[in-house]
């Protein structure tokens, strides 16, 4: 005897929920599919949702990052460089500056007057009564004479009196032509009756004084 098998209609509400599922299955790979960056509200997706380390230079914009604290410290000790370059180069600016304070005209202090100044001396020995007599003295080679002078003596350094004269007094010349004196010269006679002494001074600087 054959059987017969009955198919029982699918009900409306099966047939809403069917529907209904494709369609949401449907929607998603659609979705899928077609979802762009303009879909996206912006500032709405986490840092958590992004793979680590899956963003490049291509996807970030460098500029806008600020430094990293190895690189700010890196900076911070090329400043406090640049500060202790900057504090040796006005160090030594200033003690440049202190030396030349020190100078005029380019001139160190020794080459000045009151500095360097020195007298040198020469004398003859006793010269008799009514006799004349010359003498002179000399700077060094690297001085000159900016005066000088002589003067007849008697026991020790005591100044002999009128009768003494002295005849001659000038400076001595480097040489024709020129007017830088080497030296003083000076000629006298004695005419004291007694035996004296002439002696000749000059005042020697610095040539560059």
């Amino acid at each position: 005897m054959r059987s017969i098998v009955s198919i029982r209609r699918p009900s409306a509400s099966m047939i809403v929920a069917l529907v209904a599922l494709f369609a949401a299955l449907g929607g998603t790979g659609y979705a899928a599919a077609t979802l762009s960056g303009r879909s996206i509200q912006k500032r709405s997706i986490p840092a958590n949702r992004i793979v680590n380390d899956a963003l490049g230079g291509g996807q970030i914009n460098e500029s806008k990052l600020g430094p990293v604290p190895v690189a700010q410290q890196a900076l911070t000790a090329q400043t406090a460089a640049s500060a202790t370059e900057a504090g040796h180069a006005t160090s030594a600016d200033s003690a440049t500056s202190a030396q030349d304070s020190q100078k005029l005209q380019g001139r160190d202090a020794t080459r000045f007057l009151a500095n360097s100044v020195r007298v040198v001396l020469n004398q003859t020995g006793p010269v008799p009564d009514s006799t004349g007599v010359g003498i002179s003295v000399s700077c060094n080679a690297d001085e000159k004479a900016i005066g000088g002078g002589a003067a007849w003596l008697i026991s020790g350094d005591a100044v002999t009196e009128l009768n003494a004269p002295i005849t001659g007094s000038s400076p001595l010349p480097a040489g024709a032509g020129t007017d830088t004196m080497t030296g003083w010269q000076a000629h006298g006679r004695n005419l004291t009756g007694v035996n004296r002494i002439l002696r000749v001074y000059a005042i020697c600087v610095p040539r560059t004084a």
